[in-house]
């Protein structure tokens, strides 16, 4: 049931935006299945899950590196980051454009007024007592309002906020 909903998330996006740590982490995967394929170190893939696979090959994707070189399917961000999400976000298209990044990346991002329209944020039933927060690198005060919340058997909880604009 989660994997759904999230699936629901990523069809109405055109264009999905990654660090490189998370692009290395999820694409590979996601392309063996979509290949119709079950990677070595997974038992099995359900139809959910093949549907994912699917959705994300079809995306655009763009890497954000500074290592990275850009190619014709996978254009890097390596210089402002900011700047060249609000080049992206102008660009002809009525599609989402989704965010997948660190705390460290999110933070000039959410700083940023209007760059941000909304946030799904899946919450699981676990506390780390260390490590990164979320909007640890925020520099200015973000209002949000919630669009919707769903909650799963498992626990785990998708929230979705809109950015209220000052």
């Amino acid at each position: 049931p989660e994997q759904a909903h999230i699936n629901e998330v990523f069809r109405a996006a055109d264009t999905i935006v990654l660090s490189r740590v998370l692009y290395e982490a999820i694409v590979p995967c996601w392309e063996i299945v979509a290949a119709g394929q079950v990677p070595d170190d997974v038992p099995e893939v359900s139809a959910t899950f093949q549907e994912f696979a699917g959705i994300l090959s079809g995306l655009r994707k763009v890497v954000i590196s500074r290592t990275w070189p850009a190619t014709d399917e996978r254009p890097v961000i390596n210089g402002d980051l900011v700047a060249e999400l609000q080049d992206l976000k102008a660009q002809e298209g009525e599609a989402d454009i989704l965010l997948a990044a660190g705390p460290q990346t999110l933070g000039p991002v959410v700083s940023t007024p209007g760059l941000v329209d909304e946030y799904v944020i899946a919450v699981h039933p676990a506390v780390l007592a260390s490590g990164p927060q979320l909007f640890g690198q925020l520099t200015t005060d973000l209002a949000l309002t919630l669009v919707d919340a769903t909650s799963f058997d498992g626990g785990v909880v998708v929230l979705r906020y809109q950015v209220v604009v000052r």
